[in-house]
């Protein structure tokens, strides 16, 4: 075998195991997060809140829901802090058992009717601790498989993080899906802590799987620098504000647009369709899994014909679809639902989500970049996706309609289809493959001074 041969399968192998680890990684994450949205749907309004209205209920469990979301730009600035001045990986090691241990302790909270008003403190601090972890855990997940990864495959080995997330949350809703038909009645009062509980096992096989995972070169070469800054965030805050402003608003489709069909379509569908909660819950995980299919088709593509270019396909498309969507969603036909669904996910924000993985990572360099990318994932999670579902709840209460909500969806797409057009001030399609622009610390070409003059496009 000739050194370039073994070189290039080294290459491959190690992007391969980076990429896996971090789709691993953010299976544990969205497990929880998607167990979680399901339990505060069906069993945290009643369990943990002590309340017979159930519009009360429903609202106080999506705000412990938007509590967990409001944790993670905390999550995101100090381990994102972390990861660029320490490693990669020592620091998704940490988010990850921070993820899962605050997960399966919520397994073994007591009630409201044990424990009173305990009940629901003990389920926003475990709540919080979620937050904290899934902070910094996916922006870890992308960073290290865009820079394990061959160049001119960047977008498909980053995008296996974005298929774990779906199947992490397929997963969740599917045993929660079995316990409850497993456990009948019983599930309404201990049945539910199973697959809770079960999150300690999967954290020990994403131990497992990322012993062998090694540090990026990308990093190698920051820690070995000695004009690195001190305080990355910081850095980026006062010299980059456009830069951060365009990656905050390209996140808005996947923090608030996909929250929708994701976790608050649950209750229109059993609230106001009729589905019983486990047709329900299995309509939503044939909706995420559909999703992680091609996931890894779209991010291959994005390699092909330019990851700026495709999300631009996939924030217009959704500007398209939230108005059909629903009217299809109410011939209350259980096809056309799961048909209406899978079509949102897959052209909107599948196709979102595959090019936002290795997207974003390339708007910031080396030094900056897990600080950067965690920043503009989680606040403007912090700002939608936790409050999503608990303005669609409060929205449809007083309209009685879904059209608002729809209005909702199409207004988070616009801004990340123009935050998406603005990005081409910031990064090259052109030169997407190249290694070279990517470990720079100019990051790709020259961003416009604030206040100062602009730069030339680059496209």
């Amino acid at each position: 075998m000739d050194t370039s041969t073994h070189v290039t399968r080294s290459a491959t192998t190690r992007a391969r195991r980076a990429s896996m680890a971090s789709a691993v990684g953010s299976l544990v994450e969205w497990y929880d997060f998607g167990l979680y949205g399901a339990a505060a749907t069906l069993i945290f309004k009643d369990y943990f809140f002590g309340t017979d209205d159930p519009f009360v209920g429903l609202m106080a469990a999506f705000a412990t829901f938007a509590v967990g979301y409001l944790a993670r730009p905390f999550g995101g600035m100090v381990f994102g802090h972390l990861g660029d001045r320490i490693g990669r990986k020592p620091v998704m090691v940490v988010t990850l058992a921070l993820m899962g241990v605050s997960t399966t302790l919520i397994g073994v909270l007591p009630g409201h009717d044990s424990v009173g008003v305990l009940a629901p403190l003990l389920l926003v601090v475990l709540r919080l601790a979620q937050g904290l972890g899934a902070g910094a855990e996916y922006a870890g997940a992308v960073v290290l498989s865009s820079e394990s990864a061959p160049p001119a495959r960047r977008g498909f080995y980053a995008s296996w993080s974005g298929a774990g997330v779906w199947i992490g949350s397929a997963l969740g809703l599917s045993v929660f899906q079995g316990v409850l038909a497993l456990t009948g009645d019983s599930f309404y009062t201990w049945g539910w802590r199973l697959p809770f509980l079960l999150s300690l096992l999967l954290l020990a096989v994403s131990f497992y799987i990322r012993r062998k995972v090694a540090e990026t070169d990308s990093f190698e070469s920051v820690k070995e620098s000695e004009d690195a800054p001190k305080v990355p965030l910081a850095h980026l805050l006062r010299t980059q504000k456009r830069r951060l402003l365009v990656a905050l608003g390209s996140n808005v489709i996947l923090s608030g647009y996909s929250y929708i069909p994701q976790v608050w379509i649950l209750s229109y569908l059993t609230d106001n369709v009729g589905l019983a909660a486990g047709l329900a819950l299995a309509v939503n995980a044939v909706v995420l899994v559909s999703g992680a299919v091609f996931m890894p088709f779209f991010g291959a593509l994005g390699d092909r014909v330019g990851r700026r270019r495709l999300f631009l396909y996939g924030t217009a498309f959704g500007i398209l679809w939230p108005f059909p969507m629903f009217a299809l969603i109410d011939t209350h036909s259980t096809p056309v639902i799961i048909a209406a669904l899978v079509v949102c996910f897959i052209g909107s924000v599948t196709v979102c989500y595959a090019a936002q993985a290795a997207f974003l990572p390339e708007m910031f360099p080396p030094a900056l970049r897990y600080s950067g990318v965690a920043f503009a994932r989680e606040t403007s999670g912090a700002l939608l996706a936790g409050t999503t579902p608990l303005v669609a709840t409060a929205l449809y209460k007083v309209a009685d309609s879904w059209w608002p909500i729809a209005v909702c969806m199409v207004v988070y797409a616009t801004i990340a289809l123009v935050s998406v057009h603005y990005s081409k001030y910031f990064r090259s399609d052109a030169r997407q493959s190249s290694d070279s622009d990517f470990a720079s610390e100019d990051a790709w070409v020259s961003t416009p001074a604030d206040g100062g003059r602009t730069a030339k496009a680059v496209v």
